[in-house]
């Protein structure tokens, strides 16, 4: 998708092609927005990281990633309980930035469903018996042997799902940043209850 300034007929399209941009992101892996950042902020200090898209809920407003239960970045958000997101196509010249409050899911259905949908040779790491902060004494990956080989059957790395979790952020809000040879575009929206409230455009 390639989209020109003469496109933009209003912040209605913005919104709707945020969204639709999100949600191609989750399915294709050489999409741009397949990969985000995510940001969570402790005290002073933001700690940024990069996750995978693993779904975008255009009516429920909602961004999905998938997480070891054990980081840091579980602990940042029991502190905090806010998530930011950047992604940025540079094919498209179009970044987009949300937030919003984020619910753990861990041990429940949402989490059981995104686990069965997590193949075979991704769950390896939840299969880890360490925490992913532990200190190491030399070069290495963590993984045993027959984690490394992906030696190990669907049914023994369900042993995992002790420590899959799944991020949830209910988006608040979200600003798209669109940049052109003609002139640069920006406008945000605002989310409450899954509902969109207000939408404005912004001086780039």
């Amino acid at each position: 998708m390639i989209y020109h300034p003469e496109d933009i007929t209003g912040l209605p399209f913005v919104e709707e092609l945020c969204w639709e941009l999100l949600s191609t992101g989750v399915n294709d892996r050489k999409n741009a927005m397949h990969q985000v950042v995510v940001s969570t902020a402790v005290g002073e200090i933001a700690h940024m990281r990069t996750v995978v898209l693993r779904r975008a809920d255009i009516k429920e407003k909602s961004l999905y990633f998938h997480t070891d239960i054990r980081s840091s970045k579980v602990d940042d958000l029991k502190q905090n309980g806010m998530l930011s997101w950047l992604t940025y196509d540079q094919s498209l010249r179009t970044q987009i930035r949300l937030s919003g409050p984020t619910i753990i899911h861990h041990n429940d259905e949402i989490c059981k469903e995104h686990w069965l949908k997590t193949g075979h040779h991704s769950r390896r790491y939840y299969m880890l018996n360490s925490d992913s902060n532990k200190l190491l004494s030399d070069r290495s990956t963590g993984l045993s042997p027959s984690l490394t080989a992906f030696d190990y059957t669907l049914e023994e790395s369900e042993v995992g799902f002790e420590y899959f979790g799944v991020v949830e952020t209910k988006v608040t809000w979200m600003e798209w940043y669109f940049t052109h040879n003609t002139g640069n575009l920006r406008a945000s929206f605002d989310y409450e209850s899954s509902s969109l409230i207000e939408s404005r455009w912004l001086a780039p």
